[in-house]
């Protein structure tokens, strides 16, 4: 089967160097392919790359078609602006490859663009499907705040998806299908799709069947690859995408980062199979921004798909693997992102949307209206505010807080409490009278959390949705909100932000209470929803639940608009409440917790299912037996309350709860960074806890899986000291265990010292391995005080020092153990060379093992488990101790997913294939077993 690769290219050297080389490493079924590139470069260097791929290869790389060279309008690396006339232009060239390959007599062309690296079995796949057009997916994250979204959709521009012909689906239904599509597309498979581009094979049938890349007159929708789709359909050929295979798109810098990361291990894999040392692939792929900005062409590296040395896991596995690994915002640390959202494809906007906030109070002056303006004036650009009939001073408050704000305040003399829909049209009214692009219409009680302020704006520019949907938590005092079946809001999304459309007929719900902040029918309109949360402050002491009661009784005497148990639960003495974590926040709230009531926490078999998660337009309440909010926010217990006294060990807030109550323990939980540890930390003695633990039944259970731990875990941290660390020089283990780790990098050729507290690790240490560990704890330096005495050494014994710095220094699980996790980094840190490494792992609180097991898990219940850490408090502890993380990564091993799978309510058997397509998953989404980092000095 003769195959013709073709891509037009336009692009930077570095980027263009990545794609050529992974094009080289394509395995092919037969035919070894040929290709035909368009050379529209501006950049010397670029078209040089061309010129010596084709050298390179001899025969096998036709003579160059040449472009206009007209540049991409790139205004930075977030923003890839693409005029008509530059599509068009793209259309032109890849028609030009169609034309080529027709003429040839070729039997498929592979047409890929040239910012994508390719798994090597791409092109076998494609043509394994004997499909006529499919794709290989990939993966893009279009702003630094969106979801990963796929180069594949399901119908029209880019729905995501699925409709019947006629089929009105609700905005919630909407969600759901979009999420599943989604989903679906993490697993393995072949799917057939409604429209598909960049990474695509188009067989010989399809090609003389006239498929191409030109205009179709009558359609307006954005982009070539979808014309390209419409007139396939049309023609009668069905659109697939393969998944098997996820290429890694290049979007921008930190992809192309990982991309020479990932090219440098698969290399070095290869070099290390072939018995070949190439030290360059991994100085480089330590270095990315040294002067040699991108991988130069090495004539001694295989150009074929590497042949791993190991046995038993296939090539390709093996491959995938790294490209999972990789592929994945999971190891190389990026710009902080904000929350996942759902959102369509986009071409964002070169200026900031104008965003007016909306909003009534009244009689707010003494609640939380303070807090909430000073909120919202960090992102807001003008406001438009009704006070209606407030007589304690709130319209002032606002022209005092909004000071150097665009502000339109009205003033209604008598207040329309028994008329909400009329106050609520009057506030539309005098929005709209504003000329607003985007608004913001919310409640003087209602604030977002923290990190939306700074990517709210990114939020605006990069959606082509009308109507964004939130969760709002009712907050029951300062630190919990409410959740039981009673109160339900936050496991539903409604709208708060709206693109005013003019032209557009809105409509009101024509009803006196409960009409809701919006015309009932903006969810007509494009939406989409975001996962950023709302705080919804109308509840939090007992006299504004009195008051809120007071109200309803009066104006909803028989419950008409509302919920007569919901009412009749307002003043509940015990309600269930759950820790409010605020994510991604580095700031600490000093507002002291609350001395109301106790709090009963959710059960731990609750556990977040899609499918529980709603959007709805005026929020009417229902009960939705489906499980309760994020897990790891939750406990069991019984009169549990805010841990008066208490402050986080970490961020140091007094906003602290009780995350559950063990036999034994409590661990507490930190509701401003997130942190849960234990409650007794400052009066642990570690050291006697490790001695209790790490005994002689300890080691057996270690020397029964002697083969995996080495396998899983000591050459998984060489393969990390490979990756980081420079040379082979000084290496310090703290918590050495059996041993395993400092016997496989003494192998690799580090001068390996490891430290180990338990007489009968280090014992088994020496008989198993032949390796001398020091005895001791770590505390700034070797403590033996503590220690049993041991006979003394004999002359046959190996001397070893600590008087070093190290080029590395390990502390695999062990950082959960340590009562003073600060002082012991900080120390850490000044043994380190200047340019010397950290490594450390620790179990990820925000695992799929603790969602599968709730409070249960086993990492949870391990007494010893001081600390519990989540990508965002380990890489806040690793700045106050002065470091910074270089990766912070998860990982899930394959062993032990199947009891993980049983356990988990949201999973049955899942095969091979779907159980990688899982750890996959997983490892992007952080939501791995172990959290790995490497870090430096700052």
């Amino acid at each position: 089967m003769r195959i013709l690769i073709g891509s037009p290219v336009h692009q930077k050297p570095e980027i263009l160097s990545l794609f050529l080389q992974a094009l080289e490493r394509l395995d092919s079924p037969d035919v070894l392919p040929d290709y035909l590139f368009v050379d529209d470069n501006d950049n010397l260097t670029s078209s040089k790359w061309l010129v010596d791929f084709a050298n390179r290869l001899p025969g096998r790389v036709l003579p160059l078609l040449t472009g206009l060279q007209q540049a991409e309008d790139r205004i930075d690396e977030n923003i890839h602006h693409w005029p008509p006339a530059l599509v068009w232009k793209v259309a032109g060239f890849k028609n030009r490859l169609i034309e080529y390959a027709l003429q040839h007599h070729y039997d498929a062309l592979f047409l890929v663009d040239s910012d994508l690296v390719l798994h090597s079995r791409t092109l076998c796949r494609l043509i394994e499907t004997e499909k006529d057009i499919v794709s290989e997916i990939f993966w893009t994250r279009w702003q630094p705040d969106g979801a990963l979204l796929p180069q594949v959709w399901v119908s029209d521009e880019y729905n995501l998806f699925h409709r019947e012909e006629g089929e009105v689906l609700s905005a919630e239904e909407r969600a759901h299908r979009e999420l599943h599509f989604i989903h679906q597309l993490h697993i393995p498979g072949l799917y057939e799709v409604g429209g598909l581009g960049a990474c695509t094979l188009i067989r010989r049938r399809a090609l003389e069947a006239g498929v191409h890349f030109g205009k179709i007159k009558n359609v307006s929708y954005w982009g070539e690859d979808r014309h390209f789709s419409i007139r396939a359909a049309a023609y009668g050929f069905p659109l697939f995408v393969d998944t098997h295979y996820p290429a890694m798109h290049l979007y921008r810098e930190a992809d192309r980062i990982k991309a020479e990361q990932l090219l440098s291990t698969l290399n070095y894999f290869t070099s290390s199979a072939a018995n070949t040392d190439h030290p360059e692939h991994l100085a480089h792929a330590e270095h990315p921004d040294a002067s040699n900005h991108f991988l130069s062409y090495n004539p001694s590296t295989p150009s074929r798909t590497p042949k791993f040395s190991e046995p038993g896991i296939p090539d390709h596995l093996r491959e995938s693997a790294v490209f999972a690994k990789y592929i994945t915002d999971s190891f190389v640390v990026p710009q902080a992102f904000s929350g996942p959202r759902q959102s369509e494809l986009h071409i964002p906007a070169a200026s900031k949307p104008k965003l007016t906030l909306s909003m009534t109070v009244y009689n707010e002056a003494d609640r939380k209206l303070r807090d909430v303006l000073l909120s919202h004036r960090e992102y807001i650009d003008e406001a438009v505010i009704i006070d209606d009939g407030s007589h304690d001073g709130s319209g002032e408050l606002c022209r005092e807080l909004l000071k150097g704000i665009p502000l339109r305040l009205i003033r209604n003399e008598t207040a329309s409490i028994a008329n909400e829909v009329e106050l609520r049209k009057q506030q539309w009214r005098e929005t709209v009278a504003s000329s607003p692009e985007w608004i913001l219409n919310m409640d003087a009680d209602e604030m977002f959390e923290s990190r939306f302020a700074q990517e709210v704006h990114s939020l605006l520019a990069g959606t082509k949705a009308d109507t964004i949907c939130f969760r709002l938590y009712d907050m029951w005092s300062s630190t919990h909100y409410r959740d039981d079946d009673y109160w339900q809001a936050h496991r539903y999304y409604r709208p708060f932000l709206i693109r005013y459309k003019e032209g557009f007929s809105y409509k009101w719900k024509e009803q006196s209470l409960r009409c809701g902040r919006f015309p009932e029918n903006v969810l007509d309109l494009p939406s989409e929803i975001s996962n950023y949360r709302v705080q919804h402050w109308g509840w939090y002491t007992p006299a504004i639940r009195a008051a809120k009661l007071e109200r309803y009784q009066l104006l909803d005497p028989n419950a008409r608009y509302g919920w007569k148990e919901q009412y009749e639960s307002i003043l509940d003495p015990n309600p269930r409440l759950t820790l409010w974590v605020d994510q991604d926040s580095k700031k600490v709230r000093d507002e002291p917790a609350s001395e109301h009531e106790g709090i009963h926490h959710n059960t731990t078999s609750d556990v977040a299912r899609i499918a529980s998660v709603q959007v709805v337009g005026n929020p009417e309440p229902e009960i939705n037996e489906e499980a309760k909010d994020t897990f790891y926010e939750q406990g069991e217990a019984q009169e549990k309350g805010v841990e008066q006294g208490v402050k986080c060990q970490l961020c140091g807030s007094s906003e602290i709860g009780v995350f559950h109550r063990y036999e034994h323990f409590t661990l507490l939980g930190c509701g401003s960074c997130g942190l849960v540890f234990r409650n007794d930390v400052d009066r642990i003695q570690p050291e006697d806890m490790i001695a209790e633990i790490y005994n002689v039944k300890w080691v057996a259970m270690q020397d029964s899986a002697a083969a995996s731990t080495y396998e899983e875990h000591a050459l998984f941290g060489v393969m990390l000291l490979d990756m980081f660390s420079q040379g082979k020089g000084n290496l310090l283990e703290i918590g050495s265990g059996t041993g395993e780790f400092i016997h496989a990098a003494l192998q690799s050729g580090w001068n390996a010292v490891g430290i180990e507290p338990s007489a009968d690790s280090r014992a088994y240490a020496k008989d198993k391995y032949d390796v001398d560990l020091l005895p001791g704890y770590w505390n700034g330096k070797i403590e033996t005080d503590d220690l049993p005495q041991e006979p003394e050494k004999t002359e046959e014994d190996t001397d070893l020092s600590l008087d070093n710095q190290y080029e590395a220094v390990a502390c695999w699980h062990v950082l959960e153990h340590i009562a003073d996790p600060i002082a012991f980094l900080t120390d850490l840190r000044e043994q380190l060379l200047p340019d010397g490494t950290l490594y450390i792992t620790v179990p990820n609180k925000n695992s799929f093992t603790n969602e599968a097991y709730g409070a249960y898990s086993p990492l949870f219940t391990e007494e010893n488990h001081l600390y519990h850490y989540s990508e965002h408090t380990l890489a806040l502890l690793l700045a106050k101790s002065g470091l910074r993380p270089v990766a912070l990564f998860t990982r899930q091993l394959s062993s032990g997913l199947d009891a993980l799978l049983e356990a988990h309510p949201l999973y049955g058997e899942l095969d091979f294939t779907e159980q990688m397509g899982l750890l996959a998953k997983l490892q992007g989404e952080k939501r791995g077993h172990e959290l790995c980092c490497v870090a430096r000095a700052i």
